[in-house]
């Protein structure tokens, strides 16, 4: 298996158990953005260029989804 194997296998393996062990969306987006960017850091010197770029959308997507789920916490602590 190559190394570009081993970061798919931990990406599939990441997803499907945060799935399993959460119930609430925002925490299990939160999750696969901290999994998907650990195997991009760890992986990127064995990824070539092209898979970097194809993973880059999805990353900023939920660095968005990311940001929207904090404010959204901000806003209930200080709403009351």
């Amino acid at each position: 298996m190559d190394v570009e194997d081993y970061v798919l296998l931990f990406l599939t393996l990441w997803i499907i158990g945060s799935a399993l062990a959460v119930k609430a969306l925002d925490v299990f987006l939160t999750l696969t953005l901290i999994g998907l960017l650990i195997a991009v850091e760890v992986g990127s010197l064995f990824m070539s260029k092209r898979q970097k770029e194809g993973l880059r959308p999805l990353i900023e997507i939920l660095i968005t989804i990311f940001v929207i789920i904090v404010l959204k916490k901000v806003y209930e602590v200080l709403s009351g």
